[in-house]
């Protein structure tokens, strides 16, 4: 790109110094014509006003002193010279003066002037003057010399001028590029920076916000297998424990109760998974969010098992709950993790409550259990075997998403984590006390 803007802008002065220095070095060269002209002229006047009345009779003293190369001469009316430096018979300028005309001319190489000696009605002879062209070359290749160094100056500042402007025209774009290539060799960090280039900005705002979604959309991506099989693991806990408790209860030769148990949870899993696929791919959901069916489905979902395990679920939502939006999707995985870590590491009855804080929806889940240590942030990330690991982690990830909010309420005794669902309109989500929520 810079050699093409060097190439455009020399290509340019080169035109129009030529288009400018043609006709000027043609002009000059008329002018220095008609200079030396009107000089010769001046001298052939004044030799022609100081002529007797009867030419031959001129005094050569009377001749003015003319430069070297310069020819002067009179001419009588028979063109024949009288006297001064000049061809002994008169040439066409010579006679074409005593018809009484100023003539001029070149000829031999040489600037010649006649000018008729007496009136119009009566020439008594003619003042031949002339001087040899060379001077007159000379002088115009002088000042066509002069031209064409400035000519080559104004080329040269030109191409300086191009070559700052080619760089500067060429860094944006180059760095650009520099940063397209990082962002297809996987680095998704790269950005692009402002280089005062409006243009060139706005297209390296463009490439940040899409390096920006590209990355948001890789996480999503790369973190589906993770929460994919951290929920798939849940389901299928849940299933065993199902399944167990099916065939525990019901007499051997009568599978059919855990098989249509085993069918349902399937089911879920199948859900689970389409819920976490669309949920990895898509924009999060501003629809209003049906609660009822929400803690419907949940109960629905949670209470055998957590029966099987000797321990209850209550499901209490008020009356004239507050609107809220959101993906139903996003709020059916997190109810699921919030169970889920109240089923493994809880203790006693399950409560899920939803009621109005305040103008916002927020839903709690409690155990029974003793509590979470005080020192420990429960939705860090973790592997697997060590705790509250992926679950609550990709739960408040789902939250924030949707705009809302997740955080423990209350750590010892009876854990409580409560969830602030995004209002329709209005201001956003209340933020919890700092003594109340952990650090993220």
């Amino acid at each position: 790109m810079r050699r093409r803007i060097l190439h455009a802008t020399a290509v340019a002065v080169v035109c129009a110094v030529l288009l400018f220095a043609v006709p000027l070095a043609v002009a000059v060269l008329r002018l220095y014509r008609q200079d030396e002209i009107g000089d010769l002229e001046r001298i052939a006047s004044r030799t022609a006003l100081a002529a007797p009345t009867f030419v031959p009779d001129f005094n050569p003293r009377a001749l003015p002193r003319v430069g070297p190369g310069t020819q002067l001469a009179v001419y009588d009316t028979a063109a024949r010279r009288v006297t001064g430096s000049g061809p002994d018979v008169g040439d066409a300028p010579v006679r074409a003066a005593l018809k009484g005309s100023v003539q001029s001319g070149q000829t031999g190489g040489r600037l010649v002037v006649a000018v008729p000696v007496g009136s119009a009605e009566k020439v008594r002879g003619t003042v031949r003057v002339s001087r040899t062209a060379t001077w007159l070359s000379q002088r115009a290749v002088l000042t066509w010399l002069g031209m064409g160094g400035l000519a080559v100056v104004a080329i040269g500042a030109a191409a300086l001028v191009s070559l700052r402007s080619s760089r500067r025209l060429a860094q944006p774009l180059e760095a650009l590029a520099a940063t397209a290539r990082r962002l297809e060799s996987g680095d998704l960090t790269a950005r692009a920076v402002p280089y005062g280039l409006p243009e060139a900005d706005e297209v390296g705002t463009a490439l940040n916000r899409a390096a920006e979604r590209l990355d948001r959309l890789l996480q999503r991506e790369r973190a589906f297998s993770a929460d994919a099989s951290h929920q798939l693991r849940t389901a299928l806990a849940r299933t065993r424990l199902e399944l167990e408790s099916e065939l525990a209860t019901c007499l051997p030769l009568d599978p059919r109760a855990a098989m249509r148990a085993a069918l349902e949870s399937l089911d879920r899993m199948t859900t689970t998974i389409d819920d976490l696929l669309a949920l990895a791919r898509d924009v999060p959901e501003r629809a209003p969010l049906d609660v009822a069916a929400l803690v419907a489905e949940t109960r629905r979902r949670w209470r055998g098992g957590l029966e099987a395990a000797g321990r209850s679920l209550q499901v209490v939502a008020e009356e004239d709950l507050p609107a809220a939006v959101g993906s139903q999707q996003a709020a059916r995985q997190v109810l699921d993790v919030l169970l889920a870590n109240a089923a493994t590491h809880g203790r006693g009855a399950v409560t899920v409550r939803a009621r109005d804080a305040n103008g916002v929806l927020a839903i709690d889940v409690e155990d029974q259990g003793p509590g979470l240590p005080q020192d420990q942030d429960v939705f860090a990330r973790r592997p697997a075997g060590e705790g509250h690991g992926i679950g609550l982690t990709l739960a408040r990830s789902l939250v924030e998403a949707e705009g809302g909010r997740l955080f423990v309420s209350r750590r010892a005794p009876h854990p409580c984590f409560t969830w602030l669902i995004a209002a329709t309109t209005g201001p956003e989500a209340p933020r919890s006390s700092p003594d109340r929520t952990p650090k993220a």
